[in-house]
């Protein structure tokens, strides 16, 4: 931890170290007990890691959600989505799906909704 002071490739050398260390649960206790300070560190970024991948897959379970219910609108109003369509709305931007979703509304057409 001494070595590099970017947080980032911190990160990318603990991953790294983690993966091959390949520790099973006698050698990681053995290696806290004789490095807490490395350990306590690797905890805390290990910490942030899970974090920040819990809060990647609530961003995508929301948008998601709102491409199930975009289409679901779509299905309703207008009865056959084609699968273009469908395509195109699994892979919007959360802001392009809330677009979307709110011309649903008005639109006399699937073109309508989704056209830029």
């Amino acid at each position: 931890m001494d070595l590099e002071d970017d947080p980032e490739k911190q990160l990318k050398y603990i991953d790294f170290i983690d993966i091959y260390a390949d520790l099973d649960d006698n050698e990681r206790a053995e290696y806290q007990r004789d490095y807490p300070n490395e350990a306590k560190t690797m905890s805390r970024f290990a910490e942030r890691f899970i974090e920040q991948g819990r809060l990647e897959g609530r961003q995508e379970g929301r948008q998601e959600g709102q491409a199930m219910i975009l289409l679901r609108q779509l299905q309703l109003k207008f009865e056959n989505v084609p699968e273009a369509v469908r395509r195109k709305i699994e892979h919007a931007d959360p802001q392009t799906l809330l677009a979307w979703s709110e011309r649903v509304l008005t639109a006399a057409g699937i073109e309508q909704v989704i056209g830029d």
